[in-house]
């Protein structure tokens, strides 16, 4: 099995934060360094992971190989499950906290930026789960009749926080008469929220718009994600997709993404049998561009 130095380390500081929790022993103002801490740790251990699994698809055969990534894949989703657990708990006694009597300014920003590392670290242990179940083609995709429109309005609930909170415009263009999908309607909304979601974030100004359009190519649905953003370089678009990848941009950097976004809308979109493409000018914006074939 892969090294578990770093999984066991954040493993035993979640634990510690919520036997904190339990006994009341919790300090609001070293909570958001802890929990950084811990996101860290876990980002460390999947690189760690991955690394791993590298180095085995290079020396192991077919059987090898097989049976190693069905013991990888358990243990990921094992020890994500096992860190969503006291996760949820320290949430729930955050949330507890905050209700607990009128909070003074000082009080009601640390509790903000407990929310915030948590949501945070909520966010990184469902993008860890979603790549390590596309790399080990785990992932039930469940496909049923769908509107694009229906699809377009689960995007636009889910990253109408992301847009008010950055102070950016996200537009919805989705005409009728648009090809009939047999997709997994969840999924395509995951991955297309993943590009709408990398547009809103890597902008420099105060006019940043992300539009999501669909257009009808015969019986093809073709779907463009354009933003008006830092846009990428020629090298770095020779690397997008790659796992933990990330510009080395002020802008990019200044986020604490775990580089997992774009490889985990790519894969959703391969394994929803559709094919993507991405355009990008340095300044000006990107635009991703799905493609999906309607049902006959």
């Amino acid at each position: 099995m892969p090294d578990e130095t770093a999984l066991q380390q954040a493993q035993d500081q979640l634990n510690a934060l919520l036997e904190a929790a339990r006994s009341g022993q919790i300090i609001p103002v070293r909570l958001p360094g802890q929990i950084e801490t811990i996101a860290e740790l876990l980002k460390s251990a999947q690189k760690e992971h991955a690394q791993a699994l590298d180095e085995a698809a290079s020396k192991a055969g077919p059987a090898d190989m097989d049976a190693y990534m069905q013991d990888e894949a358990y243990f990921v989703g094992h020890a994500v499950h096992e860190l969503r657990t006291p996760m949820t708990s320290i949430r729930g006694y955050t949330d507890m906290l905050g209700s607990m009597g009128e909070l003074n300014d000082m009080q009601k920003q640390f509790m903000g930026v407990i929310k915030t590392n948590i949501k945070r670290m909520e966010g990184l242990l469902a993008d860890v789960s979603y790549m390590n179940k596309i790399r080990k083609d785990t992932l039930k995709i469940e496909k049923k009749m769908d509107l694009f429109k229906n699809i377009a309005m689960r995007v636009e609930k889910n990253m109408e926080t992301v847009a008010e909170e950055l102070g950016r415009t996200l537009i919805f263009e989705t005409p009728d008469g648009l090809p009939l999908l047999m997709t997994d309607g969840d999924m395509l909304a995951l991955a297309i929220g993943k590009f709408v979601e990398n547009g809103l974030r890597y902008y420099e100004g105060d006019e940043g718009k992300v539009t999501v359009s669909a257009s009808a190519d015969g019986n093809t649905l073709v779907i463009k994600i354009t933003d008006n953003g830092i846009g990428i370089s020629e090298d770095d678009l020779a690397q997008l997709g790659t796992i933990y990848f990330r510009a080395d941009h002020d802008v990019v950097r200044q986020y604490k993404g775990s580089g997992l976004g774009i490889p985990i809308a790519y894969g959703l979109v391969k394994k929803l049998g559709g094919t993507y493409d991405v355009m990008s000018t340095v300044d000006e914006g990107t635009t991703f561009t799905i493609r999906l074939e309607g049902m006959s």
